[in-house]
């Protein structure tokens, strides 16, 4: 590729995890990449009618060639989408379950440092809801979140309490706020779920199999959201993907 004016160019392979307006025409672009983590790109006239980057939505993954510029923000200078994900715009479930997925991994992603695992759930978890017939089960949203906390070094406790370090038996609570599962007796909460021993058994299998595994797969009846308390913990905020999705599903 040429080298346009205004200094030299650099080309990421990303997922588009986020956008934002920026002043009157332009978008702001937070891309997942496997090799820089999350990057921010500014595409400018990207809300204009006859946009080039109008491709460029959540979830897709394309090729990019940037400029450097700002440290945190690089101009968009072209853009050839890879994998555009169609199918799944068919189903709002499937939709929006992307775009919840989508704002996790950029939410934890690191910028300027490698993330290939992480990228290649996020890629995994898109090409399985693309390829879908129908909605997935919730076993797979499980998988997913489960793996999401353990590339980030925060992996949910599922099989033993946190507390005092003994087996799973009687009341059992989910406490996102000591990073999993603890008995009663041994740490009451304040904003603690309580959660049986099968479920939380079945988010650890969920963790441990293959994402494609999960794809048919329900979990065992429970509180709707336990690892999406740990998330927001480790992000120190809340999501408005999930308030989205949870009112889709």
């Amino acid at each position: 590729m040429s080298t346009p004016r205004g200094g030299p160019t650099l080309e990421r392979d990303g997922i588009v995890v986020g956008r934002q307006d920026y002043g009157e025409a332009d978008r702001i672009l937070r891309l997942l990449t496997p090799d820089a983590g999350r990057v921010a790109v500014i595409a400018r006239g990207a809300r204009s009618d006859r946009s080039r980057w109008a491709s460029l939505d959540i979830g897709v993954r394309a090729l990019v060639r940037t400029r450097s510029g700002r440290r945190d923000l690089e101009p968009l200078v072209e853009a050839t989408v890879t994998e555009a994900r169609v199918a799944l715009r068919g189903s709002l479930l499937r939709l929006a379950t992307a775009a919840y997925c989508c704002d996790v991994a950029g939410g934890i992603a690191r910028e300027g440092h490698a993330e290939p695992r992480l990228f290649g759930l996020l890629e995994t978890m898109l090409l399985l809801l693309d390829a879908a017939h129908e909605d997935p089960k919730d076993a797979l949203l499980a998988g997913f979140e489960a793996k999401a906390l353990t590339f980030v070094g925060v992996t949910p406790v599922l099989t033993r309490c946190v507390a005092c370090g003994d087996p799973l038996d009687g009341t059992l609570l989910y406490a996102p706020g000591v990073g999993g599962l603890v008995h009663r007796r041994c740490a009451p909460e304040e904003n603690a779920t309580p959660v049986s021993a099968e479920h939380a058994l079945a988010l650890e299998a969920a963790r441990r199999r293959p994402l494609a595994e999960s794809l048919d797969l329900s979990l065992p009846p429970g509180p709707r959201g336990l690892l999406y308390g740990s998330i927001a913990a480790h992000l120190g905020r809340a999501l408005h993907a999930r308030a989205v999705l949870d009112s889709v599903s």
